[in-house]
C-alpha cells in the first residue's frame, strides 16, 4: 500500500514538474487575462535556446531608448 501511495505521490510531482518546464506553456495566457500590451520592451526568454535573440532584442532597446532621450534633450535646449 505504501509502494503504491508512493508511486501515485510521485507521479503526481513528475507530471507537475514537467508541466512547469514545458517551454510551450508560456505567460501569454496571463498576458492576456490582465491585458498587457506591447510596450516594445523585450519578453524575457522562457526557454535557454532564446537567451540570444533576448540579448540582442535588449541592446536594441536600450540603444533606441537612448537615442530617443538624446533626441528629447536636444529639443529640449533648442
Amino acid at each position: 500500500m505504501r509502494l503504491l501511495s508512493l508511486i501515485i505521490t510521485l507521479s503526481i510531482i513528475g507530471f507537475l514538474v514537467k508541466t512547469q518546464l514545458d517551454p510551450s506553456s508560456s505567460s501569454t495566457r496571463y498576458e492576456e487575462a490582465i491585458g498587457v500590451d506591447d510596450t516594445g520592451v523585450p519578453k524575457v526568454p522562457t526557454s535557454p535556446k532564446e537567451f540570444d535573440k533576448f540579448e540582442k532584442d535588449m541592446t536594441d532597446f536600450m540603444q533606441s531608448s537612448a537615442d530617443k532621450r538624446k533626441q528629447e534633450i536636444e529639443d529640449a535646449l533648442k
